[in-house]
Formats: C-alpha cells, sequence, structure tokens
C-alpha cells in the first residue's frame, strides 16, 4: 500500500477482496483490494484514526483521535462518512457484539460497553475489579459466545470479560510478550500479535494454553495488527515499521 510512510495501526476484513486499512497521519481510511495491493477508495476523517471493526458488512466502526467514534459506509467500491459521536476520553480499540460496541481508553485504563448511539450501557469498574487490571488495553476482540478480550501491552496478558465487563479469566504466559493485535476467530481461538518477541500466538480460552503458529522466520517481525478472512483462509499482519506493508500469509 501507498500509505507515504504512514503508520497503520489496525486492519479488518470487509469481504473476500476487499480490506478496510486505517491510515494514522493521513487521516484517512483506505478501502484496498487484498489481492493486488491497491487502493480501491479512500476517505478523509476528521481526526486520525485509531482501530477498527465491522458493524454489519456494509459499515465499519472507527475511533478517532479527538474521542470520537466514527461510522464508515462501504456501498461496493465507495466510503462515505456515516454517523459520528463523542466519547468520555481517549478512546483506542473498539469492538462489536450484537448491537453494541466495546471500547478501551487509555489515561487512566478503562472499557465501556456502548449502545449504537453511543449511550453507555456498562463501564469497567477498577475498583470494582480490586487490582489494577489494565495498564495500556489497546486492542478488542469480540468471540461468537459474547466474551471479549483485550491485549495488554504493558501488563504481557490478554484479559477475558463478559459483556457486563466482568472479568472471568486473565492469560499470560512466558511466550506472550507485548501483545498489541488481537482478533477471535472462533469462541476458542484468539489470534494475538506479540509484538515483543516477533510471533503470531493462538489462545485457545478454554484451556488456557497459548501456542505460537507465526514466528520471525515465517517473516514476523514486530506485528502491530492482524485480521483474517474465514473463507480465504488468509491471515493479515501489519508490522510495526511505517512501511505500509501488510503481510500475508494463507492457512491451512
Amino acid at each position: 500500500m501507498d500509505t507515504g510512510g504512514n503508520s497503520i495501526h489496525d486492519i479488518t476484513v470487509v469481504s473476500d477482496t476487499r480490506l478496510l486499512v486505517p491510515v494514522y497521519w493521513m487521516k484517512k481510511v483506505m478501502l484496498v483490494d487484498s489481492q493486488t495491493g491497491g487502493t480501491v477508495a479512500q476517505l478523509r476523517l476528521q481526526d486520525r484514526p485509531r482501530n477498527v471493526c465491522m458493524w454489519d458488512n456494509n459499515t465499519a466502526v472507527v475511533t478517532l483521535v479527538g474521542r470520537k467514534v466514527q461510522f464508515i459506509n462501504i456501498n461496493g467500491d465507495s466510503l462515505q462518512l456515516g454517523r459520528t459521536f463523542s466519547v468520555n476520553g481517549n478512546v483506542r480499540g473498539v469492538g462489536r457484539s450484537g448491537d453494541r460496541l466495546i471500547v478501551s481508553y487509555l489515561s487512566p485504563p478503562w472499557l465501556e460497553v456502548l449502545a449504537m448511539d453511543g449511550r453507555v450501557m456498562h463501564t469497567f469498574s477498577i475498583k470494582a475489579a480490586g487490582r489494577d487490571v489494565f495498564q495500556s488495553p489497546e486492542y478488542i476482540a469480540t468471540s461468537t459466545d459474547g466474551m471479549v478480550y483485550v491485549s495488554d501491552a504493558d501488563n504481557s496478558t490478554i484479559t477475558q470479560l463478559d459483556m457486563n465487563l466482568r472479568v472471568t479469566r486473565t492469560y499470560s504466559d512466558p511466550m506472550l510478550q507485548r501483545p498489541y493485535g488481537i482478533i477471535s476467530v472462533s469462541a476458542d481461538q484468539v489470534l494475538v500479535c506479540s509484538n515483543g518477541n516477533d510471533r503470531i500466538l493462538l489462545l485457545c480460552p478454554s484451556t488456557g494454553v497459548i501456542t505460537s503458529i507465526l514466528e520471525q522466520q515465517d517473516g514476523i517481525h514486530r506485528p502491530w495488527a492482524l485480521t483474517f478472512s474465514p473463507t480465504q483462509r488468509k491471515l493479515y499482519v501489519v508490522p510495526w515499521d511505517g512501511s505500509g506493508r501488510i503481510q500475508v500469509f494463507q492457512q491451512q
């Protein structure tokens, strides 16, 4: 991709042949052909985009640095601004479960479940948790069984919560070092970018077992974000190097 050396913070699959990519300093989202890497469409945003998730087949949700959540309408190969709403802090991660959004914040670290119009439905309370669960909850994944997974690079942990933002389990492992991008492939398969040791890891929540599926010898270097196309069996990985590269791995 031609991002002018700009950083890509996240990526998501739109269809078998299309990816949606927020480009941070350009203040844009790009619709990219996943087969050629060419830009199909691009859209200017109000502020720098951080993370992205799909709301439905024709709508994406992007978090913006200026404490906003922006909906993006995808009509074929065109992008249009949808509605936007303000949030209560320095928003980072975003995930969707049913008719709710889950967002994460830094400084201080906390989470919220939001209705589609931005109303706060649940808030993660550090006091209720009784401990400092998070330091840097930057990326969120939601699974088909209604669980929420949050990666924390500073803690080197993955935390599992329910939709009421109650912590159900925290995963840690010597192999899990500075995790960033995270996606749920199935109810018992979560993929994680382990940025600190150049690995893509597979977490099985039911057992807590973490295994390495891609490593430095496979071309993984400082992985930052990832997404997966289940129909194409392709894993897309964004390295943290400002190159605008998206690596593609065919999974068996």
